[in-house]
């Protein structure tokens, strides 16, 4: 944990005060350490201040005359001295600030961000989560960060990683409109649902975000894309509304455009659902989504060494994210984060192209033109039962 110091320099016998003790006390129990960042030494006077408000003591205090290179606030090198005194990684830190050279330099590390508004407003041009008392600094850590990654599917190959939050089938805890929803709910049919005061929607990608990140699967400056839908020029709106906003919580960056449909395309699951009932029903294959779906033209040149972060709301077999990952390599990007809410069934197929495209331009590939290999991933069973009693035990009082 790394606070800056006057998130804590509050007044002693204040609710604020006491609740960041409690807040302090509860990081020592847990086995976490922490530490306060400060541009100049502390004064006697911060000193005595400090003192003065019982908190235990910190394990590590950082100001610019640990910085070797002598960089303000806002430089990575800050967050360096802590994961080099702790021997840790940056998706290991939980970074809480309230000014804005706060928030850059945990964004500019890849670290996990909250803005501490028992401290101050957020200032304008920045975008983060928000603590609105310490107490919900603890609850957010309970909640979404001490558990580690939780996947029900997951797959590693090369130079991709796959993750799916939950099965497709899973039922949660809710609030409103009733006690529990399923994914469906939310991401297929759009309905409002709410977990306490929250959108279940934000919530569910808090996760996905949060689990990816404890991984250390979101290093600084990526590319956040939503594979397109069906219909030409259309994303779920489920999900661009979320990621506009949450690309920026890692120093990433929202494209819409990175990936275009071009011309409309068959909506696989319902033709999938057609078959199931014995209707007619177009045969579906990763043609389709190749002969539909390219880069923008915009990125050309702009993608190699990049980390891109491909999400969709549900994978079955796996033919768009595969198509996505395809163009992706074929423009050189370096990693390729591809990561769904949901998943259908347990296998993921994995499709390699004969020959080369232009991933920037339409094409006329048919399904000759490729070979295909079914994987399974690695499953675990357990993983809607953790999320759903983690839902179930941030609904029970906590503030938010």
């Amino acid at each position: 944990m790394i606070f800056d110091y006057k998130t804590l320099l509050l007044h002693p016998g204040t609710a604020e005060a006491v609740a960041a003790r409690g807040m302090l006390e509860q990081l020592h129990a847990w086995g976490l350490r922490w530490c306060m960042f400060t541009t100049n030494p502390l004064s006697e006077h911060q000193r005595q201040h400090l003192a003065a408000l019982d908190y235990p003591d910190p394990d590590l205090l950082v100001d610019l005359s640990h910085i070797a290179s002598g960089k303000r606030r806002g430089s990575p090198h800050w967050v360096d001295v802590v994961t080099q005194a702790f021997a840790l990684e940056r998706y290991e830190l939980l970074y809480v600030g309230y000014t804005a050279m706060d928030w850059r330099t945990a964004i500019n590390s890849g670290v996990m961000y909250q803005h501490a508004a028992w401290a101050a407003r957020m200032p304008g041009g920045t975008t983060s989560l928000v603590a609105r008392s310490p107490e919900a600094v603890t609850q957010f850590i309970a909640t979404f960060l001490t558990s580690g990654p939780s996947w029900s599917h997951r797959l590693d190959r090369d130079n991709w990683a796959l993750r799916s939050l939950l099965p497709a089938s899973a039922t949660l805890p809710s609030t409103s409109p009733g006690t529990t929803f399923r994914l469906q709910d939310v991401f297929t049919y759009g309905k409002p649902i709410k977990i306490d005061s929250g959108d279940a929607r934000g919530i569910l990608m808090l996760f996905v975000l949060a689990n990816a990140y404890l991984e250390g699967l979101l290093p600084a400056n990526p590319y956040f894309c939503v594979y397109p839908s069906s219909k030409k020029g259309k994303v779920s709106e489920q999900l661009q509304g979320y990621l506009d906003k949450a690309a920026s919580l890692f120093h990433g960056y929202y494209r819409e455009d990175l990936l275009v449909r071009t011309v409309d395309a068959p909506d696989t699951s319902l033709e999938r659902w057609k078959a199931s009932q014995g209707r007619p029903a177009e045969e579906v294959t990763i043609a389709t989504q190749a002969r539909t779906v390219h880069l923008g033209e915009r990125y050309r040149g702009k993608l190699a060494g990049k980390t891109v972060v491909i999400f969709d709301d549900f994978t079955t077999h796996g033919m768009s994210l595969e198509w996505a990952r395809l163009l992706l390599n074929a423009a050189g990007v370096e990693r390729i984060i591809m990561l769904t809410v949901g998943k259908y069934g347990t296998r993921h197929t994995r499709y390699e192209l004969i020959g080369q495209v232009d991933p920037y331009v339409p094409n006329a590939l048919t399904a000759d033109d490729f070979k295909a290999v079914n994987l399974m991933p690695v499953a675990d069973p357990q993983a809607q039962d953790r999320l759903y009693q983690l839902i179930a035990s941030s609904m029970d009082g906590a503030d938010a």
